[in-house]
């Protein structure tokens, strides 16, 4: 009886496999950081994760942030 030999490619793929389960333990979830926003055209709460806005339709990516001043006292 012969050795039981597993090809290359299937090697790479279960190792490649393997890594990609491990870095996405690892990442941080968008999901819990700020997980949502204010429409500044309608003012729904809107996920993050979502590109539009869930009532007026208007583009969420295009909103400038507003950078909070901190007061001097």
């Amino acid at each position: 009886m012969e050795p039981y030999f597993t090809p290359p490619r299937r090697r790479l793929a279960f190792i490649a496999d393997f890594f990609a389960k491990v870095l996405t333990t690892l990442r941080p979830q968008a999901q819990q950081v700020q997980s949502q926003r204010m429409c500044p055209f309608c003012g729904l709460i809107t996920p993050r994760a979502k590109r539009f806005c869930l009532e007026c339709g208007k583009s969420l990516s295009s909103v400038p942030l507003e950078r909070k001043e901190a007061k001097q006292g």
